[in-house]
């Protein structure tokens, strides 16, 4: 690839993306409370309106690393990966109507305060933070490396200096304008985002001959492969892997995950929360559709000739960049726009990261310790931890160099391996009042070390090869036709996928397995262990109502109880709730011509004397 592709228009498209995103942080630290509290740094005031809120949602889990590895993916294996949109789009809808309403009515900053409220334990609290602050900070570096590659392979500037400069600017305005600057870029970048990838597309089908001769050169490709029903759970993609896998790796981010909660949190009602995650539904469909069909375009316009094996790329993380400069070669200040658009995502993504990694160390570690302190010197310490965690951040985009494979992978595999166990503990806690910290706490370092071992080894053992074929016969000549591709020896070679043994048969698993056999096996081993320690449940009581879903516990009524037993209790439940109000009555006996009847409360005493020789006084 040629050097500095970047014209005037591109540098100044892109930088007045990064100026609109730190005036938007310069603007917060001045405006309203100037960030002086907590409450205003942390959940924006609770004073969101549904709409930014929905998109701050959907633009901190569509980052870089979904915009660069989607259409990269659908390049090498097919668009079967598009059907992942139908598993995904079910786990917003999980945190709006079940796990979002909790977290809303208990008022909390810290999701995982949840956690101690229902355990009675702060090791479960503490556990669960530790890990979601090591799951963000090795996300940072995945989102924050993406793009820098991205914009280093069409400019040629050095990756270390991309990643410096942007992660210096997400850091500088999270830090100035907290919550509110947080949620108002990502609605603004969320816009770059969809422009971008939009601009790709449609140039990408101008370019092969219009939308029709796209998909005819994809299905003649072997590229249209939309449905594999094969059970084994070691093939990459299958219809089992892309809508039973995918919901369960994006079960955590829409639940329980507290860049969620702190969003869902900040809204000004309830209605306005579940609104906005339900806004996430359709949103996940366009822009997981838009960054397939961009695949689809990447194919057909390379289908005669493989940047990858005609070496003109380094890996599949710079296919789009390398396709972007081609179809934009003649359109000054649109590869600008797609580098915008790429770090929007990141951007989006980081700043949400820097915040709630604030908010959890110092809600559930350092508040433990210096809970005495000023709102003003605590909201203080919180932007100090946004800007260290920011300095982190960079640090760990440097270390993710050294990994293998598309971003998007490397996202899905290490997040969803982070997130399962606390999905699983979450789910112990408010679906099976019969579980206690002991339980929760074995199943979860139980349901992180085990998918975590398995992504780790599944990056240092021998991959498997499912790629579909590609081509380099018309790289050195313009009259290959697509069928001289197609006919090919070297296209319709064959692979065959070398047999696993021992240990590889479990690093050979589906990278879109892990997260739900790590919310498997916390959940099965949590209530396990539970069942073994029942009488650390039996000491702190009963699970209060606003405590648990009781969605799920009427599922379990009915799936384990006949019909006549459910109405009974459910008659049962309504005389309860009738009672609740009705004052008792207390009787007291003091002598034998007298007695005394109160009615709670004392306020409301009604003295009644019976005398023997008077049947008329009372």
């Amino acid at each position: 690839m040629e050097e500095n592709k970047f014209q005037i228009a591109d540098y100044i498209i892109f930088g007045a993306m990064l100026l609109i995103s730190a005036a938007i942080g310069v603007y917060y630290a001045c405006a309203g409370g100037k960030q002086r509290t907590n409450r205003e740094f942390l959940m924006a005031d609770r004073s969101m309106r549904s709409l930014p809120v929905a998109l701050s949602v959907l633009a901190s889990f569509f980052s870089a690393s979904t915009l660069l590895g989607t259409p990269a993916e659908i390049y090498e294996y097919g668009i079967q990966y598009w059907i992942s949109v139908f598993g995904a789009m079910l786990a917003p809808l999980t945190g709006a109507f079940l796990f979002g309403p909790i977290f809303f009515n208990l008022k909390i900053v810290s999701v995982y305060e949840y956690l101690e409220l229902r355990f009675h334990s702060k090791s479960v609290r503490l556990f669960a933070a530790a890990l979601f602050i090591l799951r963000l900070i090795m996300g940072m570096g995945i989102v924050l490396y993406g793009p820098s590659t991205a914009l280093g392979a069409v400019t040629g500037f050095p990756v270390w200096v991309i990643i410096l400069i942007v992660g210096g600017v997400c850091t500088f305005y999270t830090t100035l304008g907290g919550m509110k600057a947080v949620i108002w870029t990502d609605v603004f970048q969320t816009i770059v985002m969809f422009a971008g990838m939009l601009a790709v597309f449609i140039q990408g089908c101008i370019k092969v001959g219009g939308l029709d001769e796209m998909w005819n050169i994809n299905y003649q490709g072997g590229r249209i492969n939309f449905f594999n029903f094969d059970p084994d759970p070691h093939v990459r993609q299958t219809f089992w892997s892309l809508t039973v896998g995918i919901y369960f790796v994006w079960l955590y981010p829409y639940t329980v995950d507290q860049q969620m909660v702190q969003r869902f949190s900040s809204a000004r009602s309830l209605k306005d929360a579940r609104f906005a995650l339900i806004c996430n539904v359709p949103g996940m469909f366009l822009l997981i559709t838009l960054c397939s069909l961009t695949g689809l375009a990447m194919y057909a316009n390379y289908v005669t000739c493989d940047p990858l094996k005609n070496h003109d790329v380094a890996n599949p993380n710079q296919l789009l960049p390398h396709f972007v400069m081609e179809v934009f070669e003649d359109l000054p200040g649109l590869p600008g726009l797609f580098v915008a658009c790429m770090f929007s995502g990141a951007l989006s993504s980081v700043s949400s990261m820097l915040n709630s990694l604030a908010a959890v160390t110092w809600e559930d570690f350092l508040k433990l310790r210096f809970g005495h302190l000023s709102e003003s010197n605590a909201t203080k310490i919180t932007r100090a931890l946004a800007f260290l965690f920011g300095l982190l951040g960079i640090g760990m985009a440097f270390a993710v160099k050294e990994m293998g494979g598309t971003v998007l992978q490397a996202s899905l595999t290490f997040n969803g391996s982070a997130g399962a166990p606390l999905v699983g503990v979450f789910i112990l806690g408010a679906c099976f009042t019969s579980s206690n910290w002991i339980g929760a706490l074995v199943g979860g370092l139980l349901g992180f070390v085990f998918p975590m071992w398995g992504g780790i080894g599944k990056y240092v053992s021998p991959p498997q090869n499912f790629k579909l074929p590609t081509s380099t016969l018309g790289c050195n000549s313009n009259d290959t036709s697509v069928q001289d591709v197609i006919m090919s020896s070297d296209y319709l070679s064959n692979q065959t996928q070398p047999a696993l043994e021992g240990v590889d048969q479990l690093y050979g698993i589906s990278y879109l397995w892990f997260s739900a056999l790590g919310v498997l096996i916390t959940v099965c081993v949590g209530l396990i262990v539970s069942w073994f320690t029942k009488g650390q449940t039996e000491k702190v009581g009963k699970v209060p109502d606003h405590l648990k879903l009781k969605m799920w516990e009427n599922l379990c009524m009915c799936l384990c109880f006949p019909p006549g037993i459910i109405e009974k209790e459910q008659k049962k439940e309504q005389l309860r709730e009738q009672l609740k109000n009705v004052p008792p009555i207390l009787y007291s006996h003091r002598e034998k011509r007298s007695s005394v009847l109160y009615l709670q409360p004392p306020d409301a005493t009604i003295e009644v004397t019976i005398n023997n020789n008077d049947s008329n006084g009372v």
